[in-house]
């Protein structure tokens, strides 16, 4: 696969191709890489990283072969949102984990990816550049190549991915908007929980209010995330008095879990709307997975809402991506 190409202009005759390829921004293990295999090309030659290029050369760089992931293959449900040759973004069901672990080995959302491109070509190495917890459903992005991979996590380091979510929360929330910018830890005798503390790592919570519901105490929120901690927006809105509806972890849990609550059986947190530059092409790309119907029933039951199931209307930002960088 073709990722990058460039004929020389008059400005860069004699230039190295390191010098060439300086906004291309290949880490050393990549660029060591590709040099290896001969995928980095002056006119369809492998080249060195000091050669010299001259006025009407052409220089490439192609997609590593790589091995496929560990994981094996399962025929499983999976709902594709967006995809081309360097992406594949879905909108993972609740009950599904990510990645496999110890208590879930089989029916992971990356063994329900390895299945989906398998006998699809060299795909390789299909990579996750974020998790969802379990119970959370909602949008999440893979990277097809290594290259791909590098200049999403960037943008995700530089916090240029916006990832907005719509939350069920209880009480009815007193504030319009609020930043929520709170340390989160795991405290020593705990693996799975989490929680604030000033000697934690950095934690940065957008939320809006979006209903108070009428029938029941409770409130829709929608959130954005400029950190990326383990369990952040639950633990921050539980932080404030606000848990997720039916958090086990760090809410009330079952005492919610009544007829009221219509359907409604998990932490009531979806991952609604993803907003990033496209890896290859700089397209700015806004992405938005519908409410889950546990969801959404709920919402209308119980909240009286009458929106529907997209959660466009719910979120903090502008569709157009106004704040992407």
């Amino acid at each position: 696969m073709l990722l990058y190409t460039v004929t020389v202009a008059p400005a860069s005759d004699g230039k190295m191709v390191k010098e060439l390829l300086a906004s291309v921004r290949l880490s050393r293990t990549l660029r060591r890489s590709l040099l290896e295999q001969g995928l980095i090309q002056v006119n369809a030659r492998p080249c060195f990283w000091t050669s010299r290029v001259h006025v009407g050369d052409e220089v490439t760089v192609m997609a590593p072969v790589e091995a496929p992931g560990a994981v094996a293959p399962e025929d499983l449900p999976l709902d594709v949102v967006f995809e081309d040759e360097h992406l594949l973004i879905v909108d993972k069901a609740a009950g599904m984990v990510v990645h496999p672990t110890g208590s879930y080995a089989q029916g992971t959302l990356v063994a329900a990816v390895n299945f989906y491109l398998k006998g699809r070509g060299p795909t390789g190495h299909c990579r996750p550049l974020h998790r969802l917890d379990k119970d959370t459903s909602g949008l999440v992005i893979f990277a097809k190549h290594k290259l791909a991979h590098e200049r999403l996590t960037r943008q995700l380091l530089a916090r240029q991915i916006h990832r907005e979510y719509v939350a069920f929360v209880g009480g009815w929330v007193p504030f319009e908007r609020r930043t929520i910018d709170a340390p989160i830890c795991r405290p020593a005798n705990d693996r799975l929980q989490r929680a604030v503390a000033p000697y934690g790592k950095d934690a940065v919570t957008d939320v809006r209010l979006v209903a108070r519901c009428k029938s029941w105490p409770a409130s829709v929120v929608a959130l954005r995330l400029h950190t990326g901690r383990t369990h952040q927006i639950r633990v921050h809105l539980a932080h404030i008095g606000h848990p997720v509806l039916c958090d086990w972890l760090y809410g009330p849990g079952e005492s919610v879990q009544g007829p009221e609550c219509g359907e409604l059986r998990r932490q009531a947190l979806h991952a609604g709307r993803l907003v990033l530059r496209h890896p290859q092409s700089g397209a700015v790309l806004t992405l938005d997975a519908p409410l889950p119907a546990d969801m959404s029933a709920w919402l209308s039951e119980t909240c009286g809402w009458l929106g529907g199931e997209s959660t466009s209307h719910l979120c903090l930002y502008s569709p157009g991506g106004d704040e992407i960088v």
